[in-house]
């Protein structure tokens, strides 16, 4: 059962104590909530390789040579290639934009992708959110006459190409903010270009559209919205809410999203996922069009390819949901602590989504397999919030002939005779993990509030955004709430609506409660229209611009 505990207020205003809380002192307040591209843009030049790369790039331009984008092809990599794509055609460049397919290539540069665009005639690739470990096929670029020039934020391990790499995280970077998204380094290449050659009609400034695409990856891609990104995201939002963008525009109409009023969770929770959903389903290409598109009517039909990918992802990650809660039930997953399963029928783009599902359900970490071709099988994890799955990963690292990922998520990918061994391993290194760590911490609540304050409580909150990670959006607790109604909703009925009302009797301002993918039983106490409880929650906005509370927990 967690536990919430009030965080010390550090202010008596709730602005500036969500501030402080989150390390930002009193000086910074102002420059962190009204961000400032001037100021807060760093010189581009100070990143490894830039400088050779910007020249690189113009003497490509300058002898009219082919070019290839290289992007990875999720909602970071997408947006990053349509965004130097875009603006390296303003340079004359001849430019194709090369987007891997997930099941059969893989991530990163492979070596008959590089052939196929040098019989295109191409000499020069650049790569966005990808490359810094791909040593062989760069090296076999280099031996049949294609430069490569790497744009990308990964961690660097060992030794780096034999190429310009332009990342952040690389050891003798004096860049001074390493947390860029492969979106925003596509970014920063685009500013160091401009520094040394602003091409004929390109209006200073008129850079700054393509900050939506930045922002696109930034909010997307799990970074941490401080310093650059901040910038990146808040002023991201600013250019897509003015609907320049077809596709964007054809999106969120859509959607039903109006773009004056798009949020970050509409990002992450909408549009995202689309664009995400076109890799998982083959259809990559589809995403960057869509991004791309000029024209109204093209970005409409796209909008509505994307739309019906998605759709029939859900479909697929429904019935892969379905049928792994049926081995879990006849497998006795109850004594397992870890669920491990999978089946070569599996699409791997997916199981991350199905992972999710099963870790909501179980309350346990997943990690599910499948296999697309050949005999690599690939893999993915989620944990249920105590242990990290890197490091539950780290302890059968001889299973893998590779993984990765966050605290929270993660891949991997292993032979198929290996299979076999998953189970076991990870259940003895949960164990051994749980075993070292200390008891679980209880969860940090902001403040407690009175339902009467949600409404200025959401004022405050929008000078705060964007949230994200490394800039949480702010947890509150409710005491004592009467619950005078609960609803489900939505197509499968697995979504959670509450009617809430103050704990005084003489209070005024009920609120909406709303909880996504949730039952009546979904939190520490059950839900019962009638009854008084707290509630954890964010405070935020629904559809139609009313304030309302967005249930985490019912204690």
């Amino acid at each position: 059962m967690k536990s919430y505990q009030v965080r010390e207020q550090l202010h008596e205003d709730l602005l500036p104590h969500l501030l402080l809380s989150r390390g930002i002192e009193l000086p910074e307040h102002e420059t962190f909530l009204a961000p400032d591209f001037e100021r807060d843009s760093h010189d581009p030049m100070l990143l490894p390789d830039m400088a050779s790369a910007v020249e690189r790039i113009l003497a490509a331009a300058k002898n009219g040579e082919q070019v290839a984008v290289w992007s990875d092809y999720d909602c970071d990599g997408i947006p990053g290639g349509v965004l130097l794509s875009e603006f390296l055609r303003t340079l004359g460049l001849r430019i194709t934009h090369y987007i891997p397919h997930r099941h059969k290539e893989g991530y990163g540069l492979n070596v008959e992708g590089l052939q196929e665009l040098k019989t295109q005639g191409v000499s020069l690739v650049i790569t966005v959110d990808l490359g810094t470990t791909d040593i062989e096929p760069i090296a076999q670029a280099k031996s049949f006459g294609v430069e490569v020039i790497v744009t990308d934020h990964h961690l660097v391990s060992g030794l780096l190409p034999e190429a310009l790499v332009i990342n952040p995280k690389r050891p003798e970077s004096r860049y001074p903010f390493a947390d860029l998204c492969g979106a925003g380094v596509a970014w920063k290449l685009v500013q160091g270009i401009l520094l040394k050659n602003r091409p004929e009609g390109f209006a200073e400034g008129r850079e700054k559209w393509l900050l939506d695409l930045a922002g696109l990856g930034t909010l997307s891609d799990m970074v941490p919205l401080r310093g650059e990104n901040r910038l990146l995201a808040y002023y991201g939002l600013t250019v897509m809410r003015r609907g320049r963008r077809p596709g964007l525009a054809a999106l969120l109409k859509l959607l039903r999203i109006r773009p004056s009023t798009l949020t970050e969770d509409d990002v992450g929770f909408m549009v995202a996922p689309r664009i995400n959903a076109a890799s998982r389903m083959d259809s990559p290409a589809v995403a960057a069009r869509l991004l791309a598109a000029t024209d109204g009517e093209e970005a409409a039909a796209l909008a509505a390819q994307l739309n019906s990918i998605n759709d029939e992802r859900k479909g697929l990650v429904a019935a892969t949901v379905k049928e792994a809660n049926k081995r879990f039930a006849l497998g006795g997953g109850e004594a397992q602590p870890v669920i491990v399963m999978g089946s070569v029928d599996w699409r791997p783009g997916i199981l991350g989504l199905v992972a999710n599902k099963l870790v909501e359900a179980h309350g346990k970490p997943v990690c599910l397999w499948g296999r697309e071709g050949g005999e690599v099988v690939r893999g993915s994890c989620r944990g249920d919030g105590e242990i990290n799955i890197v490091e539950l990963m780290a302890q059968a690292r001889d299973l893998f002939e590779d993984f990765g990922g966050h605290h929270g998520s993660g891949g991997f990918s292993l032979a198929q005779e290996r299979v076999h061994e998953l189970p076991g391993r990870l259940a003895q290194a949960y164990e051994l993990l749980r075993a070292q760590a200390q008891t679980q911490s209880a969860v940090g609540v902001d403040r407690e509030l009175d339902l009467e304050e949600v409404s200025r409580t959401q004022q405050s909150l929008r000078r705060l955004s964007p949230f994200g990670t490394g800039f949480e959006k702010p947890l509150f607790i409710f005491p004592g709430l009467q619950i005078t109604a609960v609803r489900t909703f939505g197509k499968q009925q697995n979504h959670l609506g509450l009617s809430l009302a103050p704990r005084s009797l003489g209070g005024v301002g009920r609120v909406d409660g709303i909880a996504f993918f949730s039952t009546p039983d979904s939190f520490n106490k059950k839900v019962v229209a009638g009854e008084r409880a707290d509630i954890v929650g964010h405070v935020e906005l629904d559809w139609r611009g009313q304030p309302r509370v967005r249930v985490v927990d019912v204690i």
